[in-house]
């Protein structure tokens, strides 16, 4: 706008020095120097033209851009839509936590059917007549020949015993040292 009234008034100013008054003393034409003034003034004026014409797309180009980049930019949420996000939250980790509570009930009871299932294995691979013998004059109980791929915990539970009962009565060194074929002494 300040750019327009400046070349409105520079416009008037070369209006005015080519239009002054004329005397019958005065020469009728324009000295040489004031037609060049008046060519460099119109010269600057078609220049400063220019420049506002370029200006004025600059602020164009530049509100355009403005208005783009606040559509392409995301809202803020209401606040209704904050407390819905909020309870959907809530719900998924209510259902979170009872998948949860779930699959840890399943693991018990996949558990406790495995160990029953392994027990009931166990029982039907043992000799069906295990010679009961004492191992010492004090302790009672059954003899277990190992079969192969069995292992001292298998024979435990098969039997309801504690391991380091096993390797206690068998005077075993390691849990992992008997062998398919080995007579296990069983106490009761």
């Amino acid at each position: 706008m300040k750019s327009t009234l400046s070349l409105f008034i520079l416009a008037g100013g070369l209006a005015l020095t080519g239009a002054g008054c004329v005397t019958t003393m005065e020469p009728q034409g324009s000295p040489p120097a004031s037609q060049a003034d008046v060519g460099y003034l119109r010269e600057e004026l078609r220049r400063l033209q220019v420049r506002l014409e370029a200006s004025d797309a600059e602020i164009g180009r530049l509100q355009g851009e403005m208005i783009s980049t606040r559509s392409a930019e995301p809202g803020y949420a209401s606040a209704a839509q904050v407390q819905s996000m909020q309870t959907q939250l809530d719900d998924l980790q209510r259902q979170i936590r009872a998948l949860d509570a779930a699959r840890v009930q399943d693991k018990k009871e996949i558990y406790e059917d495995i160990s029953k299932k392994v027990a009931s294995l166990i029982r039907t691979s043992t000799p069906s007549s295990p010679s009961r013998s004492p191992r010492s004059g004090t302790q009672s109980g059954i003899n277990h020949v190992v079969q192969s791929g069995e292992s001292l915990s298998r024979i435990a539970s098969a039997y309801g015993v504690k391991m380091s009962i096993l390797v206690e009565a068998n005077h075993l060194k390691s849990p992992d040292s008997i062998y398919a074929g080995q007579t296990l002494f069983i106490p009761d």
